[in-house]
């Protein structure tokens, strides 16, 4: 039988929003102020006479980085556990020789949560930090986690079947992530470039999986720099209206009783289609996208970008992933997920889910140089959040930390904002030039 789940999550959403019971007042202010701007996107949206789409929202992977002038290349990777990820590789313009690329610098762009790889070709080519980075001289590999649409794979398909929502494949979390995807990437991407350690930039949950898979296992000493673009350890005063309401209002609950364990993810062709329906759409998407994100005034991003972003996005994630950022909004603290009494004494020995090991984490980072950026709207990265996370790193701020605040910067602006290149890229290229020319 079939459930419309739709009326079932607007329901839940009215409920917890009735039933709020902490920031209510910020929260309704939060709401309302949200809600207008993306009414009033909606009318500009219908009264002015919608442009034509820009040529990249037509434009798959392969044909953005080469129209541009950039080799493509798409890899599959195979972690411990069976899952089959996809990296996209832009290892050098289409004028150098194969000579010319290999012996590069390595570096590995790790998305965030709900997000993809697609990400990157939001802004425009000259604010694009892969092709930044690939004109800097590196080797650029961008990975995909498990679980979004372009990895969406296993090497057992009859007992890890994609299609079926009840299969052993939507068993993970960021914790999976950090533990298998991580260090499979890594290797992969070494081994196939011949290089001994790699650059490693990852922005929201690619920083939090760097970190969980570090306090397990020595990651990072096969990565000779790390850059955090909205950094996340810790999450419990977030501030997204939208996710909020999430919190308070039970809907993962009930999707997880229903059993609908994967989210946002549907065939390629429907983001293919995406990219006209966001089309006449443009302001009222993105406003919408800051209820999320982070609410603004202002319009940081061009307009013209957002069918781009609606022909890559979202790249989904599963329910379970969700439920564990959940529990670290919940509890504040950063700990691996909570499958209850029973199965965490089978998973981890111990009726409680344990906290990621600090002490490991600092040891196997104590010699990793590292740059931070966060935004200062930032919803995800609380001020109380990023302080906490400064404490577990206070060995080694002033020497091998450095990090910036960009002002009025939201969740995505590190990648999508128009003056991403000025406030994200120029000080990222400026590090890591700092960083290979101490070398």
């Amino acid at each position: 039988m079939k459930i419309n789940i739709l009326p079932i999550l607007f329901i839940s959403l009215c409920l917890g929003f009735a039933t709020a019971k902490y920031s209510n007042i910020e929260l309704v202010k939060d709401l309302a102020i949200g809600s207008f701007r993306v009414v009033s996107g909606l009318i500009e949206d219908l009264y002015y006479k919608t442009p034509e789409l820009t040529d990249d929202a037509y434009k798959s992977p392969a044909e953005f980085y080469q129209s541009y002038g950039y080799r493509f290349e798409q890899h599959k990777i195979v972690t411990e556990d069976g899952y089959i990820l996809s990296a996209w590789r832009i290892p050098g313009k289409l004028t150098e020789s194969f000579k010319d690329i290999s012996g590069k610098p390595a570096v590995m762009l790790q998305h965030g949560l709900l997000d993809n790889s697609g990400t990157f070709t939001v802004g425009f080519s000259n604010q694009s930090l892969p092709i930044l980075l690939c004109n800097e001289g590196y080797d650029v590999w961008i990975t995909n986690t498990r679980g979004n649409f372009n990895s969406f794979e296993h090497t057992n398909p009859k007992e890890y079947s994609v299609f079926d929502i009840h299969s052993k494949y939507w068993n993970f979390t960021f914790d999976s992530m950090g533990y298998y995807d991580l260090p499979s990437n890594i290797d992969y991407i070494l081994d196939y470039t011949d290089n001994k350690k790699l650059t490693y930039i990852g922005h929201s949950q690619g920083t939090i999986q760097f970190f969980a898979g570090n306090s397990i296992k020595n990651i990072a000493s096969k990565v000779d720099s790390f850059v955090g673009l909205g950094p996340v350890m810790y999450v419990e005063n977030q501030r997204s209206p939208i996710i909020t309401l999430l919190k308070v209002s039970g809907v993962s609950t009930l999707l997880k009783w229903l059993d609908f364990n994967n989210l946002l993810i549907w065939p390629t062709i429907v983001n293919v289609s995406l990219k006209s329906i966001v089309r006449p759409l443009r302001k009222t998407v993105f406003r919408f996208i800051q209820m999320i994100v982070g609410l603004k005034k202002e319009v940081s991003v061009d307009l013209s970008r957002m069918p781009v972003m609606g022909r890559h996005e979202p790249g989904g994630t599963n329910l379970q992933n969700m439920m564990h950022w959940l529990q670290m909004v919940v509890t504040g603290n950063f700990a691996r997920y909570n499958y209850g009494k029973e199965e965490n004494l089978r998973v981890y020995g111990q009726e409680d889910a344990p906290f990621y090991d600090l002490e490991v984490l600092k040891e196997n980072i104590k010699d990793l140089d590292m740059f931070l950026i966060r935004g200062s709207i930032d919803v995800f990265v609380a001020q109380e959040d990023f302080d906490k996370l400064l404490d577990v790193l206070a060995f080694k701020l002033g020497t091998t930390l450095n990090y910036k605040v960009v002002k009025d910067y939201d969740h995505l602006d590190y990648i999508w904002a128009d003056s991403s290149y000025e406030e994200v890229a120029l000080p990222v290229l400026e590090f890591l030039r700092n960083k290979r020319a101490n070398q």
